[in-house]
């Protein structure tokens, strides 16, 4: 089976995508992946569905799920009346912020087994959730930074302290979902370099042929469109929070040449980097 791999973004200003689900219109969400963490906190109403590596949770208000890094995760739901708030971490900060990340899960779904303490810090980090919604949904959100940036990380400091556990075989998802993390993590952290196929390829010591079929297989996506996406999404944030010249841009992002980079910016978002930077500049 073919999963999707998905591409997180977390906002400039926070070390996060924040996500509001109000009253969806559609019926779900096909399985992917991601390398992020993602917390799931259902506000109202219910899921019926919510699948993390094969096991099926059905979530009511107040319920938090966690899917960690490389879990296979989809959502079916009937009820169009539920809100929910989905806060993604970037695998890169969790890391840099938990250096031992790789070896622990975060789980929420043993309440039979909680101590007093931990049904305690649960309602706390449930209070944190509805208090990050508020500020965000807020006039005055622009101004918050600061304190949305301190919740964000009493979330993870209770989810670390309180809800972690050891990292077993079974726990890391679909056998070749570590390589492929592997592989995006050094395209991701090298966009201003070579990245051509064959070197990649040779560098995770696979074949040009195996390496494009793998990749296309668990991310639904061939590894140079991965790769245009990713320096596209790089020179975005140059364009718009820095003063960089597009030369700059072109030469940090692993562009070949002004041109080439034009093309493919304009093909993705419909005008060329300069009036992008006109229109978006912060």
């Amino acid at each position: 089976m073919r999963y999707h791999h998905e591409i997180i973004e977390s906002d400039p200003e926070l070390p996060v995508f924040y996500i509001f689900h109000n009253e969806r219109t559609d019926s779900g969400v096909l399985a992917h992946w991601h390398k992020s963490l993602e917390i799931s906190y259902t506000m109202s109403g219910k899921i019926s569905e919510f699948t993390i590596d094969g096991t099926v949770h059905e979530t009511n208000a107040g319920d938090i799920l966690v899917v960690n890094s490389n879990e296979v995760h989809s959502i079916w739901d009937d009820h169009n009346k539920t809100k929910a708030l989905s806060l993604i971490f970037p695998y890169a900060f969790i890391k840099s912020e938990i250096p031992d990340y790789d070896n622990k899960s975060f789980r929420l779904t043993n309440r039979t087994g909680y101590t007093e303490l931990q049904r305690e810090k649960l309602a706390e980090l449930r209070g944190l959730l509805d208090r990050y919604f508020v500020v965000m949904e807020s006039a005055g959100a622009v101004k918050a930074t600061l304190l949305l940036k301190g919740m964000l990380y009493q979330i993870l400091f209770l989810l670390d302290r309180y809800f972690s556990v050891p990292k077993t075989d079974k726990s890391r998802g679909i056998a070749s979902l570590p390589l492929i993390s592997a592989i995006t993590e050094h395209i991701d952290e090298n966009l201003d370099k070579d990245l051509a196929v064959d070197k990649l390829a040779a560098a995770f010591h696979l074949s040009y042929t195996h390496l494009c079929r793998l990749f296309k297989k668990e991310t639904g996506s061939t590894i140079h469109s991965y790769i245009v996406e990713q320096r596209l999404n790089k020179a975005v944030k140059l364009l718009m929070f820095t003063d960089k010249n597009i030369r700059y841009v072109v030469d940090a992002c692993g562009f070949p040449n002004q041109k080439s980079f034009s093309s493919a910016f304009k093909n993705k978002y419909g005008m060329t980097p300069k009036r992008y930077r006109d229109e978006n500049k912060v």
